[in-house]
């Protein structure tokens, strides 16, 4: 008897509960069922998702689009169910690490996601995997023509002779409902334009296109480009800090410029950049409110690797309309941000939830500075009475901190609970006590599923990521199924649909209606049969189910 090597294809849809992608064998023996569990082809699965950070907007992302992964783990990183074609599907990225990779808290695996979508500002996400759990982090992308809220956006044209300016040029945001502060860069006359190899560019028109994210929204914090726990940041030394660090904000200019259809890297000449700085903002080294005389450090951040790097730094003063600002000069062009830094407690922080009622779905647990910007956080699909779980890498430097509690759908962050500020080194542990929320009738939901191949004899466990949409309240909470089981809590009354992306492909279940009382009606699918049977005693909802492929080649 002779074995093949196992590759990944898609299953197709899955009961009213599941869409799936299998596992086939070529040319298997034709008098035996080979068994195929497919978790072990992968670790780590991490379903990254990118959303419109403005919630409201109403603009739909490309159907796909592909990113780059980087870094020097990247060789290491796959689709989850093989293949490094890095597309991304209806907004959804599903990767995993290869089976050559062994992450820990002391070897972890790093690697950047970096994306251009038209319409949006490039976006940069570093990941870093201890362990062999599932992630669902969210990637927020900023829209020019309708940004989210506490930010603003410049777009600014000027004439170039030969791709240097002939006049001061100056791109400068203004302040809005939600943007109480100003910026600017300032482009002096006869500046040559330079491209990434520092070669002179011969072009007659300049195009600038800037985003500022303020400090007094969590909606702009929570787009940060490059977000604020640090791995690879290169320090004051000129060497990368191997401890990691995490960075309290003033702001940042994300700044993207053309001279004609070549992009811009550099200057002949020192461009001046000014941040103005929100008063209420918290110096985490003074656990004051800022002052004029406070001194901040600036960075860059290179967005397609994802690298910060220290620049300078820079006093804060009173400027002529008599807000708080810095300013600096900048020869290169990237993101450019004022950020306290620091390093890490020694020991990390047990938090301990206290909950009247289950909550079900995408949680999140933050540390966040008393401005609300988050510094480190985990994610949780429930939370119960007496869960805990331990935060690691707590900044030492950040000044007061607390834990808070959200709810996530997409780019929407609704708070559940936080506790009072208190400095994180030396806590130890630490109590959150959630709001009063509704209370939910939830079912628990178990799904045992096989896939046959009808023209060879293989039957598959299958393995991914399934997306459970709440079509009554338009929630969605992710769940990753292994070897062929997975669990949810789903609430009694609600209609649900299931989404899964698979090998760059896309599927969707039919929509069915959770009802224990009147029973759960499956929707029919061709090849597939299986029973749904709900235990009142347990209050469960099991599913039994065989998808059949008519040609598993």
């Amino acid at each position: 008897m002779k074995l093949f090597t196992p590759r990944p294809v898609i299953a197709g849809l899955v009961s009213a509960f599941m869409i799936v992608g299998i596992h086939a064998c070529k040319k298997p023996t034709e008098d035996i069922n080979l068994l195929v569990n497919t978790s072990t082809l992968s670790k780590a699965p991490t379903l990254v998702q990118f959303v419109n950070a403005n919630a409201t907007g109403g603009t739909t992302l490309p159907s796909s689009f592909t990113v780059k992964i980087t870094g020097d783990d990247a060789k290491l990183v796959q689709l989850d169910g093989g293949g490094t074609n890095f597309t991304v599907t209806n907004g959804v990225l599903p990767l995993s690490l290869t089976k050559q990779a062994n992450p820990s808290a002391t070897n972890p695996v790093t690697y950047t996601i970096y994306a251009e979508v038209p319409g949006f500002l490039p976006v940069t996400k570093t990941i870093t995997v201890t362990g062999n759990t599932a992630s669902t982090p969210v990637i927020p992308l900023v829209e020019y023509a309708k940004p989210v809220q506490g930010t603003a956006v410049v777009t600014k044209q000027a004439e170039l002779s030969n791709g240097v300016t002939t006049a001061t040029t100056v791109a400068a945001t203004t302040t809005n409902a939600t943007t109480t502060e100003n910026t600017a860069i300032s482009i002096p006359p006869g500046t040559q334009m330079l491209d990434a190899g520092g070669a002179a560019i011969n072009s007659s028109q300049l195009n600038v296109n800037a985003v500022y994210f303020g400090t007094g929204n969590k909606e702009s914090l929570s787009a940060f480009p490059g977000g604020f726990n640090v791995t690879n940041a290169i320090g004051p030394n000129g060497k990368t800090i191997s401890t990691g660090t995490t960075f309290v904000t003033a702001g940042m200019l994300s700044i993207n410029v053309n001279a004609g259809s070549t992009a811009v890297k550099g200057f002949s000449k020192p461009v001046t950049l000014t941040l103005e700085i929100n008063d209420k903002l918290v110096n985490p080294q003074t656990r004051q409110v800022v002052k004029a005389g406070d001194v901040i450090p600036v960075w860059s951040l290179n967005e397609q690797t994802g690298q910060w790097k220290y620049e300078s730094t820079a006093t804060i003063a009173r400027n002529n309309s008599g807000k708080l600002s810095v300013t600096f000069p900048i020869t290169h062009l990237s993101g450019w941000s004022a950020n306290w830094y620091g390093a890490t407690c020694p020991s990390p922080l047990t938090v301990k939830v206290h909950t009247a009622q289950e909550i079900n779905g995408d949680l999140l647990l933050s540390l966040t500075t008393a401005n609300d910007q988050q510094l480190t956080s985990t994610e949780v699909t429930q939370l119960k009475e007496g869960f805990s779980t331990v935060l690691n890498d707590c900044p030492a430097d950040a000044g007061d901190v607390k834990v808070v509690v959200y709810s996530r759908n997409g780019s929407t962050l609704t708070k559940l609970g936080e506790t009072a500020t208190f400095s994180p080194c030396g806590q130890g542990s630490i109590d959150v006590t959630l709001n009063t929320q509704p209370a939910v009738d939830y079912i628990k939901t178990t799904i045992h599923m096989t896939a046959k191949c009808s023209n060879q004899q293989v039957v598959a466990y299958p393995s991914t990521w399934l997306t459970l949409r709440d079509a009554t309240t338009g929630e969605n909470t992710n769940v990753y199924m292994s070897d062929g089981v997975a669990t949810a809590n789903l609430v009694n009354g609600h209609s649900y649909g299931i989404t899964t992306t698979y090998s760059n492909r896309t599927y969707n279940s039919a929509s069915f209606k959770l009802d224990k009382a009147s029973g759960i009606a499956v929707p029919a699918v061709n090849g597939l049969s299986g029973t749904a049977n709900y235990d009142a005693a347990a209050n469960t909802i099991v599913v039994d189910a065989t998808f059949v492929m008519s040609n598993c080649n």
